[in-house]
């Protein structure tokens, strides 16, 4: 007898009849559809809070640029940029970090449940079912994230361009850190994902390990200002560096920062920064897949 997946569907048949892609989505469509509806919701929030610049704008007009920024009011700067970043903070890492650990669980569970021993009785061989597996969730999880980086970048862009924001570390946070990079981040969190579930062959160990991991090469990453070396335009910008190590970095919610860099940046500089950084995180993301398949390959040979 033929050993056959859960849903009575050998993979025999599913290189005819049903991509691998498919049987993936089935199987995950329970955390998908939550993660749709959290999409929708904030997707929601952001664009009813872009509505509320019209307010910042009018009240700006009405007391005066130094009042609004300066003075306390409802719609006013300080209030106005504490929201932006409330908005941002959903978004900028907890995407990858979401990616790694269900990524985590969906590659650890194949060796828990020895579906990988069942994998080597059909046609499609071990390599092409698990890279399946992790290209199918990335671009699921990416394209989930693309909508929330649209409509909070187009916010804080336009709140960036009217001066509606506190001038410093916030304004530059909001305006530099989202984009393209947080896409690349959710690349790394199914690559970590991919490599420690592979690595450890535990579905719960690898809960733990791949956001863990995903932290820390960002935190090596900012820290060590790699992105300079990509982008060297910027280099003679940035001056100062803050103090205390790995362990003193600063943060964005969970995203590590470094504001001595961002408090640098012009406005011209955001797509060398974003493309520089993005590259960065897309080779390492590279690395850890490379790492996991090689893991599977001495595994399986």
């Amino acid at each position: 007898m033929t050993a056959t997946l859960p849903g009575r569907t050998s993979l025999r048949a599913a290189g005819s009849r049903l991509p691998l892609a498919g049987l993936l989505i089935r199987q995950v469509r329970a955390p998908l559809v939550l993660l749709l509806l959290l999409v929708i919701a904030t997707s929601l929030k952001l664009a009813y809070h872009y509505e509320g610049w019209a307010d910042a704008v009018a009240l700006r007009d009405h007391v005066g640029s130094h009042a609004y920024h300066f003075s306390r009011y409802a719609d006013d700067a300080h209030s106005k940029t504490a929201q932006l970043i409330s908005d941002g903070s959903s978004l900028v890492f907890r995407p990858a970090l979401y990616a790694a650990v269900l990524t985590g669980l969906l590659t650890g569970r194949e060796w828990d449940n020895r579906r990988t021993t069942l994998v080597l009785a059909q046609s499609v061989t071990p390599r092409r079912w698990f890279t399946t597996r992790w290209a199918t969730f990335g671009a699921l999880l990416v394209l989930l994230t693309v909508p929330l980086v649209v409509l909070y970048q187009r916010s804080a862009v336009h709140a960036y361009r009217l001066d509606l924001l506190v001038h410093g570390a916030d304004q530059q946070s909001a305006y530099f850190t989202a984009g393209p990079v947080t896409l690349a981040y959710v690349v790394l969190g199914v690559a970590a994902g991919a490599f420690t579930g592979t690595w450890l062959r535990s579905s719960w160990l690898a809960l733990v390990a791949a956001p863990a991991l995903t932290w820390l090469l960002t935190a090596v990453l900012v820290r060590s200002r790699a992105v300079l070396l990509a982008d060297p335009w910027i280099l003679s910008q940035v001056h100062g560096m803050h103090p205390g190590g790995l362990l003193g970095l600063q943060f964005y919610d969970l995203l590590p920062q470094d504001t001595y860099l961002l408090n640098s940046l012009t406005p011209g500089d955001y797509w060398g920064y974003q493309i520089a950084s993005s590259l960065l995180v897309l080779t390492l993301a590279a690395l850890l897949l490379h790492g996991a398949l090689r893991i599977l390959r001495r595994r399986l040979a």
